[in-house]
């Protein structure tokens, strides 16, 4: 039920994050009320048609190829399936006027990604500091690539020096994002980042303890990978990997043991290896350590990330979260290689959720990983 203009002079709000992954468009809404309470009032997904999104972009053709190849009738591209597929997912999930939605996009270091890393500059007394800063990032790669558009958020100043996290993006993709949310009749309050959206859901959901560790948390999805570093209880910096993701395990799995990427996704989700029930689990297990020798060169390269910014502290805590959370054995196997404690983000277990959202049992954990960066995006009031 959509809220009316007295629940929201009340200071009552809606907010719905929307993810949008290569795999899934993950929603979630999130009811605030006065004071700060927040609950849960729906969630649901729909697949992404494969080959809509590529890198984080959305593929996109000419006009004139598109009517070239059938003959002048017009077959669609990516931006039309997951359009197609959007619709489907808004025909179950009316969007108020008064919601404010909130959508991410990927971080990622390849073409479609957005870019984030902290610098270190200095500004002189009365110097402009917006000025320098801008034009100290556009010096420095990868941020100096006249198509990005930069964005930067102070961390903190000590005499001369300033200490920012610089967000860039390609205006292309932004643009091609922008333009999609508009073409389906959704008005974004903002339009933000996954790993951010992950880090979010883990900060408002943690406990104070919790909050205060010093903390990786890795979102493992079906193309990327990305880190977010939380220190004394805040964010602290993001690092985006060039590979690693569930594909690596699925590439491995399918080229080994003809192993389809369907009955992959169904044995990470379920976190059960007997659902490839015609190999040995030894042969299987085998087949995996050498998929996980991959993700963990990606993983230890963003651990040494952070253990090189000057004011790190040691790593108390992994934790992983999208679809990665759930495979098999790779927490173990993250837990053996790096001697740090691991786990998953699992943030549905600490949220009130309505009852037509979850059960008795709770949602499970592969689903709360898997809607958590959409979660940490409805967790923003406007």
């Amino acid at each position: 039920m959509a809220l009316g203009l007295i629940a929201r002079i009340r200071g009552e709000r809606e907010t719905v994050g929307i993810d949008v992954g290569h795999y899934s468009i993950k929603y979630v809404k999130v009811y605030h009320d006065a004071n700060g309470k927040r609950i849960v009032r729906e969630v649901d997904l729909e697949p992404v048609p494969a080959g809509s999104i590529i890198n984080g972009l959305i593929q996109r053709r000419d006009s004139d190829d598109l009517a070239a190849d059938n003959g002048g009738k017009k077959e669609k591209d990516g931006f039309d399936k997951l359009g197609e597929a959007f619709s489907r997912l808004m025909l179950r999930h009316q969007i108020d006027e008064n919601v404010d939605v909130v959508a991410s996009v990927n971080c990622g270091a390849g073409e479609g990604g957005v870019l984030v890393d902290r610098l270190t500059i200095k500004v002189p007394k009365n110097g402009n500091e917006d000025a320098i800063i801008v034009q100290t990032a556009q010096s420095r790669p990868p941020f100096d690539d006249q198509e990005n558009v930069l964005d930067y958020e102070v961390v903190s100043r000590e005499g001369d020096e300033v200490k920012v996290n610089v967000v860039a993006a390609k205006s292309a993709m932004l643009d091609s994002w922008a333009q999609f949310f508009t073409r389906k009749g959704i008005k974004l309050s903002a339009l933000d980042v996954d790993i951010f959206g992950l880090l979010n859901a883990f900060v408002m959901t943690a406990s104070d303890e919790d909050r205060k560790k010093t903390t990786a948390i890795f979102n493992i999805g079906d193309s990327k990978m990305s880190v977010g570093f939380i220190q004394d209880g805040a964010f602290h910096s993001v690092r985006s990997m060039n590979g690693g993701s569930l594909n690596v395990i699925i590439n491995k799995l399918s080229s080994s043991l003809d192993i389809s990427a369907e009955k992959c996704h169904e044995m990470f989700e379920k976190n059960d290896l007997k659902v490839i029930d015609d190999v040995a689990i030894s042969v299987l297990e085998d087949a995996m350590d050498v998929a996980f020798e991959e993700l963990m060169s990606q993983i230890t390269f963003g651990i040494r990330y952070h253990s090189s910014a000057e004011d790190a502290r040691p790593l108390e805590r992994i934790l992983i979260g999208g679809g990665g959370a759930t495979v098999p054995g790779l927490l173990e196997y993250i837990a053996e290689k790096t001697g740090i404690e691991t786990g998953s983000v699992n943030p549905f277990r600490s949220v009130e959720c309505d009852s037509s959202v979850v059960d008795k049992d709770g949602m499970s954990i592969a689903l709360s990983n898997i809607y958590a960066p959409a979660l940490g995006l409805a967790m923003r009031k406007f």
